[in-house]
């Protein structure tokens, strides 16, 4: 049976190259339509984009360096060191603010903390102001400043 061709059920001669023909012709153009699809939907997303201005950079004449602590007290900025302590680090976020002071006066950190939050109380929802020892990783304290309860200083174990 050298090319002959082989019946099928009932009698019926074999279709399936014609089955197998049709089927490769179908999957070609399936994978053809999908491709100009993602083409048609790639050009538009280059075409739909709308521009997008760069932001404005601030001229380098507009921008004021902070003044040093030995400018002195300036009315509605926080003072930054005071006598044996100085703020090392400020984050702010989202009306929380976080401040790092080094200094060796412990006992005084209810005081440090409200010379430096004074003139910010107004904007803030919480405070927090930890106190390191010069040159130390770890907080020995914290002063927490809330609306409601006010300064709320904590000590850490040493």
């Amino acid at each position: 049976m050298n090319g002959a061709v082989r019946p099928g059920p009932a009698g019926r001669a074999s279709s399936r190259p014609r089955l197998l023909s049709r089927l490769a012709i179908a999957a070609a153009a399936t994978t053809l339509t999908g491709l100009v699809a993602v083409a048609v939907q790639m050009h538009r997303l280059d075409a739909d984009r709308p521009p997008v201005d760069a932001p404005a950079l601030p001229r380098a004449d507009a921008l004021q360096r902070p003044a040093p602590p030995s400018a002195g007290p300036r009315p509605g900025h926080p003072v930054m060191a005071g006598p044996g302590w100085r703020v090392v680090s400020v984050n702010s976020i989202s009306g929380v603010l976080m401040v790092t002071v080094e200094t060796e006066r412990f006992d005084e950190m209810t005081a440090i903390a409200r010379e430096l939050l004074r003139p910010s109380t107004a904007e803030l929802l919480e405070a927090l102001v930890y106190f390191h020892r010069p040159g130390a990783s770890s907080a020995v304290g914290r002063v927490q400043w809330t609306p409601d309860a006010g300064y709320v200083p904590l000590r850490f174990g040493e």
